[in-house]
């Protein structure tokens, strides 16, 4: 089977955003390893302070085109990711993994809802039923094990799932121009990020990366590397070229990746509703996918008609 150059343009979006909903699949048992050696404060230290230094330095030597006109956007985008990671790693540690995932999920379904207020658009009835098939195949897939009363915890992920929602509006907002710098953008967020992680835990870490071993240097590294630099400039760019809608659709099969890499790594298991759950998510991201792009297209020819 063969993809024309065109095609192929059309599905790197969506290749980039499961990429980036696997990699963050994988960052649980790299932070829950990590924490456990340390606090939840310094794990979002040890993942934003080495990112922030990275990409200074390869803005540096790409003379830092663009990062005066992405300060005020990047800031931005900083307080929405940074509110987001530290309402999801706090909220994590006070409930269990089963009531988190279930509440973060709700984020695939406010943020159709956000950017169709801002667009001032309705949802179409078949992206609307993709999206209700996504939140049933979320909670068959991560609600197996029960889900447990609602606290404190739980308030903390649903206000996460919140910020997240905006995040990614806020995301197509500011990178639908053409000369929008997706690189010095993630610059100035991960730098904020860096700032507030570093004065909130950076005496955390500092007294515990002593004890490091070499499973903590290696979440280190995968947190920072492929859960912060990759995934934000890779979560940009498709953003760019999608919408936020779409976007949120497809980042929300990080649960799935989130259990495949558990059992896989950690020896879970998966039952019987487990396996229709992502069968039904699966399902949802394709017929989502299709039922966004004829939103699109319909969009395009009506803009072409002058309607």
């Amino acid at each position: 089977m063969t993809f024309s150059p065109g095609a192929a343009r059309r599905l790197a979006p969506d290749a980039v955003l499961l990429l980036v909903a696997m990699v963050w699949g994988g960052s649980y048992l790299a932070a829950k390893d990590l924490a456990s050696a340390s606090s939840a404060a310094a794990v979002m230290c040890a993942r934003f302070l080495p990112s922030a230094v990275i990409l200074l330095a390869a803005s540096g030597a790409r003379g830092m085109p663009g990062i005066r006109r992405a300060m005020l956007p990047g800031i931005a985008l900083g307080v929405l990711r940074a509110g987001t990671i530290a309402l999801e790693t706090i909220g994590v540690t006070l409930t269990t993994a089963t009531n988190a995932g279930l509440i973060i999920a709700l984020s695939i379904l406010l943020t159709p809802l956000l950017e169709s207020l801002r667009l001032r658009r309705r949802i179409s009835a078949s992206f609307a039923g993709s999206v209700l098939l996504a939140l049933i195949g979320i909670g068959l897939l991560v609600g197996g094990r029960g889900f447990a009363a609602p606290n404190t915890g739980d308030l903390l992920v649903l206000c996460a799932a919140v910020t997240r929602a905006l995040l990614g509006v806020a995301e197509a907002r500011f990178t639908v121009r053409t000369d929008s710098d997706v690189f010095a953008l993630t610059t100035v967020e991960i730098c904020f990020g860096a700032t507030v992680f570093t004065i909130w835990g950076g005496a955390s870490l500092w007294a515990h990366i002593g004890g490091f071993g070499g499973a903590q240097w290696i979440g280190i590294v995968y947190l920072s590397l492929g859960c912060t630099i990759v995934a934000f400039l890779g979560q940009l760019w498709a953003t760019k070229h999608t919408s936020a809608s779409r976007a949120g659709l497809l980042l929300g099969t990080e649960p799935i990746w989130a259990l495949l890499i558990g059992i896989v790594l950690a020896g879970e298991t998966l039952g019987p509703s487990g396996i229709l759950g992502a069968a039904l998510l699966f399902a949802a991201t394709v017929w989502g996918r299709r039922a966004e792009a004829q939103w699109r297209s319909s969009a395009s020819r009506l803009r072409a008609r002058g309607r």
